[in-house]
């Protein structure tokens, strides 16, 4: 299935209203939702035992919770550093602070196939692409080629994508 066609418009217009909706979910809303994820009992296990890196995104497409090998991705954060973030920001994608809405919402954004992926499991499609992603590494930029699939899930009501990260840069190398 084209990811364009799951959007509910224009990547540009889905990207744009999402930017205004509020970008920052205050983190007592990010906590009530992690929270009704670490009832289930199950969860983080889960989340835990897969070899790809899974990040649990709201509709703000800001972390909710993560499998403890997504730090591997992020490296010098912490679990509590990530909630909250959006994947770029939590990778160290260089695009991630073009603007002041954050991951997601500067032009090179508008190409993200993660973004694709985030937006299209959250209009409820299950989408898999690859994703070029360039970020800052200790003062070095690096490039990693990632695996993106984003599936949707709807929990206590609320809108989530499930976002699985597999690191595919040694194969493209």
């Amino acid at each position: 299935m084209n990811i364009e066609k799951a959007l509910p418009g224009p990547i540009e217009s889905v990207i744009d209203e999402t930017a205004l909706e509020n970008r920052n979910a205050a983190m007592e809303v990010i906590h009530r939702q992690a929270s009704g994820f670490n009832e289930m009992p199950l969860a983080r296990t889960f989340l835990n035992a897969t070899q790809n890196a899974l990040l649990v995104l709201n509709a703000q497409r800001q972390i909710v919770m993560a499998s403890e090998n997504a730090l591997e991705l992020a490296p010098g954060k912490t679990m509590d550093e990530i909630i909250g973030l959006r994947p770029g920001e939590a990778l160290g994608c260089v695009h991630a602070q073009d603007c002041a809405s954050g991951c997601g919402t500067s032009e090179f954004c508008r190409q993200c196939s993660t973004v694709r992926v985030i937006l299209a499991g959250l209009a409820g499609c299950r989408q898999m692409q690859e994703c070029r992603l360039t970020r800052l590494n200790g003062g070095r930029e690096e490039t990693l080629r990632l695996r993106v699939l984003g599936t949707p899930l709807v929990h206590n009501g609320e809108r989530f994508t499930l976002l699985a990260i597999s690191d595919i840069t040694h194969e493209k190398q």
